[in-house]
């Protein structure tokens, strides 16, 4: 009996380490998130999110663990994730401006943010949001707006991309 037992905990844990995971948030500082990301030539994907935040929990639960998640930003991004009212989230939070849960920031090795979005994601909005243009990212485009570019087509752009960021 012991013997089954035995075979039973090596099976389930065997099983459990061939399971293909979701998204590896490294549990790691910021500062350590831009330096792996140079040295691994990926972008840094920061899930800001709050412990009360039930748009937050679902991502966390529901959307991350997913395979098809997990196999995408694995593969591109250096991710974290950082409670924004603990520890270097409070930091973050000012740094980056972040005043809506869930907030995720697409950021490269310099610690410039290139690309943002807010709120609950299903699993194929997020790689569809997560695969964007980089002309047309938050950053790009912000950049744009603080050079001073104001025609009519380019503003709606930017009202759109604010829109979808809760800004």
């Amino acid at each position: 009996m012991k013997h089954i037992y035995t075979l039973l905990l090596g099976l389930l844990a065997w099983s459990a380490s061939m399971a293909q995971e979701g998204v590896n948030f490294r549990d790691i500082t910021f500062e350590e998130a831009l330096k792996q990301a140079k040295s691994e030539n990926k972008l840094v994907f920061m899930d800001c999110y709050t412990s009360w935040c039930g748009p937050c929990k679902m991502m966390t639960n529901d959307i991350f663990p997913q395979e098809k998640v997990g196999k995408y930003m694995n593969e591109n991004f250096v991710c974290v994730k950082y409670d924004m009212e603990k520890g270097e989230g409070v930091e973050l939070k000012k740094r980056y401006e972040v005043s809506a849960y869930p907030t995720f920031l697409v950021i490269d090795a310099d610690g410039t943010m290139v690309h943002r979005f807010v709120g609950y994601r299903t699993a194929n909005d997020l790689l569809s949001e997560l695969d964007y243009d980089p002309s047309s990212a938050w950053g790009a485009i912000q950049t744009r707006y603080d050079s001073g570019e104001r025609d009519k087509e380019f503003l709606l752009q930017y009202l759109n991309l604010l829109m979808g960021a809760s800004d």
